[in-house]
């Protein structure tokens, strides 16, 4: 280093005054508000665009789905299954006065419809027949149908009150634009080549109450006997000799359903019943029919317990029946629950309470080897001989002779039925005479503000 800059005397920092240092700091707090007021800004557009991407249904394709206004499902029932559905359209299509009403109002054939009602039930949720949100292009390439005849079953799918349409189809906005770029980037890991400009309606398939009551419940086949006559009449001096044993058999292959075993009993009962039969014996034993009480709160509670549908009901994937609503019926008995005083909603609730005080959560299905060894032993936990919630609610709403949850299921179904006569209530749609006044009417009040303003400009002229 040279001495010429080595002997130089750089000045020393001097300290701010006080109007200098006031100065900086009201500029930095200055340029700290502008960065959050630009932030603030930014954040409702990325909170829209979070929130649509949130609201996607389980399973949502590339393509952006429309959300559902809150409260619009909660107002739509839900089907039983696909081929329940089909099966309700295509009756009241076919049978009732008001289905064949809104075909011939909307102008198409009722093979039609059930075409068009083909095409959406392909493309709804399983469970609850929601969730619909293909456009008519594709159903129409699917269904070989065309858009004028989805869209003339379309309305009469809402006519009929067997589709709701939750969403309408509408161009997107900026913010659903960006949120249908992320949807689409995170399906197929890059970015769109074109951004999606519009969204299909949403649409949900229902089984409306005046519906499911029309349609007849399916009569059952009879059975037929599983040995001829002639053969049951040789056996007949064999098992004449052989006493039938009273004691009923244990099957080695079936594991019993609850802590005492109910479904074994039963089980060896129905065994000997056959074996009884096979020999030409009189069974004299009558048929115990469950009260409907019973069956209400078994199903209430299976329809509220997810756990349990895995091994009562029906499988929506093959169609066939995985266990009988009657092992639920058994357990609730053995518990000592008196269904005419709690429903299956009361025994839900009073189960989910218990588990939260507890801190036990009802596992989820695939992982559970006996459900209704675990519900009888959580029903076995409780004390059912207390007012159940239904009793408190209604209190004093009580008919002569009726039972707390009869009355509730009465007072349930009169409310339904109140909502949809009021909700059946629609004006009528305008007529082409009522049309065409108002837009004459239009058409003179804005030639007459028009006339106004240029008035007004020439006097101010």
């Amino acid at each position: 280093m040279s001495p010429e800059v080595s002997d130089v005397d750089f000045p020393l920092p001097q300290p701010f005054a006080d109007e200098e240092w006031e100065a900086i700091v009201a500029a930095a707090v200055a340029n700290v508000a502008a960065i959050e007021a630009a932030q603030d800004q930014d954040d409702p557009a990325e909170a829209a665009v979070q929130d649509l991407l949130e609201a996607q249904p389980a399973g949502a394709r590339a393509a952006l789905t429309l959300p559902v206004p809150a409260g619009a499902c909660a107002r739509t029932p839900t089907w039983h299954s696909r081929r329940y559905w089909l099966t309700l359209c295509e009756w009241i299509a076919a049978n009732t006065d008001r289905g064949k009403t809104a075909l011939k109002r909307h102008g198409i054939a009722a093979e039609t419809f059930l075409k068009v009602c083909a095409a959406h039930a392909e493309y709804a949720d399983s469970p609850t027949g929601r969730d619909v949100a293909a456009t008519l292009a594709t159903l129409a390439s699917r269904s070989k149908l065309s858009t004028d005849q989805l869209k003339r079953g379309r309305r009469v799918l809402k006519t009929l009150e067997l589709g709701v349409e939750l969403a309408r189809g509408k161009k997107l906005n900026g913010h659903e634009r960006e949120a249908a770029a992320r949807l689409y980037a995170q399906a197929h890991g890059q970015a769109p080549t074109r951004l999606q400009s519009g969204a299909a309606s949403v649409w949900a398939l229902s089984a409306p109450l005046w519906a499911v009551e029309a349609m007849p419940a399916p009569e059952k086949p009879k059975r037929r006997s599983q040995r001829r006559s002639a053969r049951r009449a040789r056996k007949t001096g064999a098992s004449t000799s052989r006493p039938v044993s009273s004691v009923p058999r244990k099957s080695p292959r079936s594991a019993p359903q609850s802590s005492r075993g109910s479904f074994l009993v039963c089980l060896s009962v129905r065994k000997d019943h056959q074996a009884r039969e096979r020999a030409g014996e009189e069974h004299s034993t009558p048929t115990r029919i469950r009260p409907l009480t019973l069956q209400r709160a078994a199903a209430e509670l299976v329809e509220r317990v997810p756990a349990l549908r895995a091994v009562v009901g029906l499988d929506e994937a093959t169609g066939k029946r995985r266990g009988h609503i009657g092992s639920v019926c058994d357990l609730l008995v053995e518990a000592g629950i008196d269904t005419t005083r709690w429903t299956g909603a009361d025994i839900a609730q009073a189960l989910n309470h218990d588990g939260a005080a507890r801190g036990w959560m009802w596992p989820a299905a695939e992982t559970m080897t006996s459900p209704l060894r675990l519900l009888a032993f959580r029903l076995s936990q409780l004390d059912w001989s207390s007012p159940s919630l239904t009793e408190r609610k209604i209190h004093g709403r009580e008919l002569a002779g009726e039972c707390p949850a009869e009355a509730a299921y009465r007072l349930v179904k009169a409310h339904r039925r109140t909502r949809a006569a009021v909700s059946a209530k629609l004006a009528p749609p305008a007529s082409d005479e009522h049309r065409r006044a108002i837009r004459e009417q239009l058409t003179a009040d804005l030639a007459a503000k028009k006339a106004a303003r240029a008035m007004a400009s020439v006097r101010v002229g």
